[in-house]
C-alpha cells in the first residue's frame, strides 16, 4: 500500500523528501483536478491519504462528496498540519474515523 500528499508547497516538498511518492500540490490543482487525483488514489494501491488542514478546508465539499460514496474503508484520508502549524478545529479527525469505524464513540 502506499502514501499520498495533497497539500501547499513546503508540505509536499517535505514529503517527497521523506519518500512520498504520490504528492500533488493544492497551487496545481482546481476543483476539477482534486475530483480527478482523489478519483484516481481510489484505484486499490494507496492505502492512506494524506490532505493537510488548509487544504481540507477549500476542498471541504469534493472530501464529503467522496466521503458519502465511499463502498469501504480504504484509502484513509487524514488531515494533517502543514508547514504553518496545526489549525484550531471544532472536532478531531482522527475521533471522527474512530467513531465511524467502530459505530460509536471512544472517551
Amino acid at each position: 500500500m502506499e502514501i499520498a500528499l495533497i497539500g501547499d508547497r513546503h508540505t509536499v516538498c517535505g514529503f517527497k523528501l521523506a519518500g512520498i511518492g504520490k504528492t500533488f500540490r493544492m497551487e496545481d490543482l482546481r476543483e476539477a483536478g482534486v475530483r480527478a487525483v482523489l478519483r484516481d488514489l481510489f484505484d486499490g494501491t494507496v492505502g492512506i491519504i494524506l490532505v493537510t488542514e488548509k487544504t481540507a478546508v477549500e476542498i471541504g465539499d469534493v472530501l464529503d462528496e467522496v466521503n458519502r460514496f465511499r463502498t469501504g474503508i480504504m484509502p484513509i484520508i487524514l488531515e494533517i498540519p502543514d508547514s504553518s502549524g496545526p489549525l484550531i478545529s471544532k472536532s478531531d479527525p482522527m475521533r471522527e474515523i474512530i467513531k465511524r469505524t467502530v459505530g460509536f464513540e471512544i472517551a
